[in-house]
């Protein structure tokens, strides 16, 4: 977890920004493009939590006293200072009174690496970190400063107090037997002159942030309406928080007993919106290598598997207490359908389906049959005997007929999206992220162009194309590409 130079200093450059983010150390929050992971909402309850109550917050009805919070964070906000220092001094009180508990303001880490502006804490666990900047772009960026400075405070032994500097405040060096027992949530907030940020970050094998909303504070014509969202949301923030005090209360009282090696796997929830009835009972203990399909268990991952959210797990069967092992993905989008029409067939042409389900993060859990490796392999990663050509061919176009009946485009049709049981002698289709219908849907905006599809970004999806893809893959298995 080791980072370089403080976060001040690392936001007020081009160069200091690339060195910061492009550390193999450093934040995965999408910048540069390779550098992203699943949601945080996936792995802690409580941040999950907090993104759904962020969308909505007209649950929340605030009291007086709220507004008025509100009020008076919205009036200084939006005023002009001099310096920096003056709106941290006149936004610190309020901030106070709006995020109840133990905090400390300018509060450096031991050997000065960083200070961050405002650190809430149960215990000596920072729960919530504060950075101010006086105006948007003026002195960097408060969002990346208040990663990098969580992302020290992990990394660092101890702080000193403020009031006191020569008695060092023991507290972080106590984040180190915890660091295999829990993902060390924080929500992050940056103020910019009238603008407020809230983001939410974890540590498993990397640290991982989302921004969640992004808060205009002014007056105007909907003064009325903005100073209520702004009470919302705090409230939200507030929910968040006292959720995470007990969470960090609990580890510190239970510091021998919390199992170990939990960071690195999902704990996802289920949407409020989703019907409570068909959730599986879920023990997620690997990572699924992308390409190879094996399993990774370990703390290192490399580059192109820590973006991916692809995962086993031991799913409790019902009426017993045995479990069996799935696979289970997390997709923005899934074609539950086309992958039940294709399971359900005699003999099955894609694996079995046990459930699809929204969980917070706009994401979908997908839980499905897990073939491991000794019995079916993906076309990517072998190259199969010329007597199982015709076969694979048999079962792909049983799999595209069926599709098409169905007016469905599979979308994807390539070597890694097949899989080759060899004892068994048949071909299963998998990834249904991308099927659409025909001549309706588009492929993705972002289709990467190395796959060889044939088709463009964002081109209208039709049937013909998974015919023509379907050629050019039994020509590259038979070698006459």
């Amino acid at each position: 977890m080791k980072t370089t130079g403080s976060p001040s200093e690392s936001v007020k450059s081009h160069a200091a920004i690339g060195r910061a983010v492009n550390n193999p150390a450093g934040p995965r929050y999408g910048r540069p493009s390779d550098r992203f992971g699943p949601p945080t909402a996936l792995f802690n309850k409580e941040l999950a939590l907090l993104r759904y109550d962020l969308g909505h917050l007209e649950a929340f009805t605030p009291d007086s006293v709220d507004i008025n919070n509100a009020f008076v964070f919205t009036e200084n906000a939006v005023e002009f200072f001099t310096d920096e220092s003056k709106r941290e001094a006149a936004l610190r009180p309020i901030l106070g009174e709006l995020l109840p508990g133990k905090n400390q303001w300018q509060m450096p880490t031991s050997g000065g690496s960083a200070r961050p502006d405002g650190v809430w804490l149960e215990g000596s666990f920072a729960y919530l970190v504060a950075e101010v900047k006086n105006e948007p772009g003026l002195g960097g960026d408060p969002f990346l400063q208040g990663l990098l400075a969580y992302s020290k405070i992990l990394a660092q032994d101890e702080v000193r107090s403020p009031s006191c500097h020569s008695t060092p405040l023991r507290c972080l060096a106590q984040y180190l037997p915890f660091l295999n027992r829990s993902n060390l949530p924080v929500v992050l907030l940056a103020i910019a002159g009238n603008c407020l940020v809230v983001s939410t970050a974890i540590f498993t094998d990397s640290i991982y942030v989302d921004k969640l909303v992004s808060v205009d504070l002014h007056f105007g014509p909907h003064a009325s309406d903005n100073v209520v969202r702004v009470a919302r949301t705090f409230i939200a923030i507030n929910k968040c928080t006292e959720r995470l005090r007990e969470l960090y209360s609990n580890l510190i009282r239970s510091v021998t007993t919390v199992p170990p090696a939990k960071i690195m796997w999902p704990n996802p929830t289920v949407d409020p919106s989703e019907p409570a009835e068909g959730t599986q009972e879920l023990e997620f203990f690997a990572k699924v290598d992308r390409l190879l399909g094996t399993p990774i268990n370990r703390t290192l991952v490399d580059e192109e598997n820590k973006r991916h959210a692809i995962y086993l797990a031991r799913m409790r069967i019902e009426g017993g207490g045995s479990t069996t092992n799935v696979l289970v993905k997390f997709a923005v989008k899934y074609n539950a359908a086309a992958h039940l029409l294709l399971a359900s067939h005699d003999p099955s042409l894609a694996p079995a389906l046990y459930s699809c389900k929204r969980v917070i993060g706009d994401m979908l859990m997908v839980v499905m049959q897990y073939i491991p490796n000794s019995e079916g392999t993906s076309l990517h990663n072998i190259s199969p005997p010329p007597s199982a050509l015709e076969p694979i061919r048999r079962d792909l176009s049983r799999a595209l007929e069926l599709l098409h009946e169905e007016n469905l485009v599979f979308g994807d049709l390539r070597e890694l999206n097949v899989l080759y049981l060899p004892e068994k002698g048949r071909t299963l289709l998998i990834d249904f992220d991308g099927v659409g219908r025909d001549g309706e849907d588009r492929y993705s905006a972002c289709l990467n162009r190395g796959t060889g599809l044939g088709v463009k970004r964002f081109q209208i999806m039709e049937r013909l194309h998974d015919v023509e893809n379907l050629g050019r893959l039994m020509d590259r298995l038979s070698g006459r590409l």
